[in-house]
């Protein structure tokens, strides 16, 4: 596609019409075969519109009523590095909540871009092939718990760097957030709109505040829901490191704090009988003395460490609604039982647990599929130190705010210090924008990947913006209250904010 920078915006020059085909040949996701496909070829840079392109892919779902129709609404289901084509087939498939009622789907097409680098796009970031990446890092953990560690930590990130720029060289100097809010707005005219309207989770809220200072004028109603400051993430001091600075380590032990307050004010959590506020420190310092070896009735063999545990819990923290149907409560009682006071049937039933959630959830892997595109966009947007013990020593400095929470967040970036690229259009700033039309911003209190704190910051330079709170545990609100769909909808379909300072509560109450 042609096009040329014209004061930092893409002058639309052709606008080609999308050629919109059955994605039928994609059914073996559930969802995808409902919907419709189409390609873009956008600029791998561009300040060069006429050399090479990479592709990406749409995905539409069609408003249900054309003739109420209200034009496109594009998502991002954020990561990076999260397929947004997987997300709307969960929606449509019914598989994943909505992030707003029948009134959005009935009034917008819904598209899904896979962005650059992503999903179905192509060139896509793979940095190992499937069998490889299963493997790989195994003698890696995901919480560092003494130097020794952090040095295997390290040296599997430089490996990971050095398999990633040798499959994909170049590419990974135009995978920024900048690029493909630049791609995004060929989007909007591929699709014949004036304006884009977008919904942006996690780091699609940073996608969605680059693109308005990118082309504000092109802003249409834009939805943020839990927010990661790119304001705050993406620069700092030379030794900072981006949990550091966004104080997201911080916000997953206060998520933490108000599960066990709920465990033990709660009328239905195994935990409480152990009294959850004292238990949970004990148990965290037993397990970085002594792992739990564990041995399952039918002779499985597993062990609970403390990486393990910090990891699992720092990850169903995201949705409380999986810890409540996992039995996280469970797990914790068993856990705390079998270090303090063990007995072979609670030992027996702690194991199978650990393989059951902790073990088939992958989340005390320090690498997943999910890494080669997460690291590109993250090591290519953020200022991060160029020298591994940065995120060892970070990681030291927060232990004391954010116990054990402190090294997971930490060395979710630590990939960084080796990643190898130059960023060819890496957005540093200006943040502040207003745009004609006010944003929604959408955040819980107790986020523990997205502080609230990021959330009304990033309100204050976007002006004219509301904040919607969820007063409760969660990352993405829509998935946690009702009250948030409700907001979005009418919001998107109505132009209606909420009052300012209006709240949301969860539906539910974990062990109410």
């Amino acid at each position: 596609m042609a096009a040329t920078l014209v004061g930092g915006d893409i002058a639309e020059a052709d606008e080609p019409a999308l050629e919109w085909v059955d994605c039928a040949a994609l059914e073996q996701i559930p969802g995808l075969g409902q919907l419709k496909c189409a390609t873009l070829d956008v600029p791998m840079d561009h300040t060069v519109p006429g050399g090479p392109t990479a592709r990406i892919v749409l995905f539409k779902a069609p408003a249900r009523d054309p003739r109420q129709r209200l034009g496109s609404l594009v998502i991002n289901r954020g990561g990076p590095g999260y397929p947004s084509s997987v997300y709307l087939a969960g929606l449509v498939s019914g598989a994943v909540p909505s992030p707003w009622d029948d009134r959005v789907w009935d009034r917008y097409d819904v598209i899904a871009v896979d962005q650059r680098g992503v999903g179905f796009a192509t060139p896509a970031v793979t940095c190992f092939d499937p069998t490889e990446a299963v493997a790989f890092g195994s003698d890696a953990t995901v919480v560092p718990m003494n130097p020794q560690d952090a040095a295997v930590r390290s040296a599997r990130d430089a490996e990971f760097a050095i398999a990633c720029r040798q499959r994909h060289g170049t590419l990974l100097d135009h995978l920024t957030t900048a690029a493909v809010a630049r791609d995004l707005d060929l989007v909007r005219a591929a699709l014949g709109e004036p304006r884009l309207n977008f919904l942006g989770q996690s780091y699609g809220a940073a996608l969605a505040l680059v693109y308005a200072n990118l082309f504000p004028r092109q802003v249409g109603s834009f939805v943020m829901d839990s927010v990661l400051n790119p304001v705050q993430a993406w620069s700092g001091p030379i030794d900072s490191v981006s949990s550091e600075r966004t104080g997201s380590d911080v916000a997953t032990a206060e998520a933490m704090h108000e599960a066990l307050r709920l465990c033990a004010a709660g009328q239905s959590c195994a935990f409480a009988a152990d009294d959850p506020a004292r238990a949970f420190p004990e148990l965290l310092a037993r397990l970085r003395e002594h792992p739990i070896p564990l041995v399952a009735a039918d002779g499985a063999r597993t062990s609970l460490t403390y990486s393990k545990l910090v990891a699992y819990v720092g990850g169903v923290l995201y949705q409380p609604w999986v810890w409540r149907e996992a039995g996280l409560d469970r797990l914790l009682h068993l856990a705390y039982r079998v270090a303090t006071a063990p007995t072979d049937t609670e030992a027996a039933e702690l194991a199978q647990l650990v393989i059951e959630q902790i073990d088939a959830s992958g989340l005390d892997r320090a690498y997943s599929l999910l890494d080669a595109p997460f690291s590109a966009f993250t090591c290519n947007d953020n200022q991060l130190p160029r020298f591994a013990p940065a995120w060892w020593a970070s990681a030291q400095r927060r232990e004391a705010v954010a116990p054990g929470f402190a090294t997971l967040r930490a060395y979710g970036t630590s990939m960084c210090a080796f990643w190898q690229s130059t960023p060819a259009d890496r957005y540093t700033g200006p943040w502040e924008v207003r745009t004609d039309t006010p944003a929604l911003i959408l955040n819980s209190r107790f986020d523990p990947a997205t502080p609230l704190s990021g959330a009304l910051d990033v309100a204050q330079h976007l002006g004219g913006s509301r904040v919607l709170i969820h007063e409760g545990i969660g990352h993405i609100v829509t998935q946690q209250s009702s009250c948030g769909v409700r907001a979005i909808s009418d919001y998107l379909t109505s132009g209606t904010l909420p009052a300012e300072g209006e709240s949301c509560h969860p539906d539910a109450i974990p062990f109410a």
